[in-house]
């Protein structure tokens, strides 16, 4: 459940953004707000205020390019609604951090940028756990690199010097 998650400290960005990590049919603000609510409420009261505040304080933070806080999440680039997905989570000031395959349908530029955010998180002591496909995704983002066959670790990676090679034969 994720108020379970939230209470332990975890946050998680799902794979499936379109499906199963946006509020389609909410706001911007909406979306990056949901999970952190309680922040933003005293006697279950809503503070617009505060809210609006910690929100613009998010989209210039992660750089999140949208024609405002109000505006409905699908009029986003894939690479901006990933952005506000990851605001949501912080916001949960989480302590691990679960980034499922974190760039999928975003374009090269969101890609970048999203790989700088991440570099910052780290810096900044937030633990991430991230799975992805991308082999070259995953050297450029990872100091250690588990590789999982049939529910098995397969192969331990870490440091600058592991090849795409040495993982492919640790997972076949």
């Amino acid at each position: 459940f994720p108020s379970h998650d939230i209470q332990a400290c975890v946050a998680m960005t799902t794979e499936d953004r379109k499906r199963l990590g946006i509020f389609r049919g909410m706001t911007v603000r909406e979306n990056i707000t949901i999970s952190a609510l309680q922040r933003f409420s005293e006697a279950g009261v809503i503070s617009g205020r505060l809210e609006q505040q910690v929100v613009q304080e998010q989209v210039e933070s992660l750089g999140i390019r949208a024609a405002g806080t109000e505006s409905l999440i699908t009029a986003l680039s894939g690479g901006n609604q990933q952005k506000c997905m990851l605001a949501r989570c912080l916001l949960t000031k989480p302590d691990v951090l679960l980034l499922d395959d974190p760039t999928r349908g975003v374009d090269v530029g969101a890609e970048a940028e999203l790989y700088v955010l991440m570099d910052r998180l780290a810096e900044q002591g937030v633990s991430m756990i991230v799975t992805s496909g991308e082999l070259p995704e995953l050297l450029a983002v990872c100091d250690r690199i588990l590789v999982l066959s049939e529910g098995c670790v397969t192969g331990e990676f870490r440091g600058d010097s592991v090849t795409e090679q040495e993982i492919m034969e640790a997972a076949t």
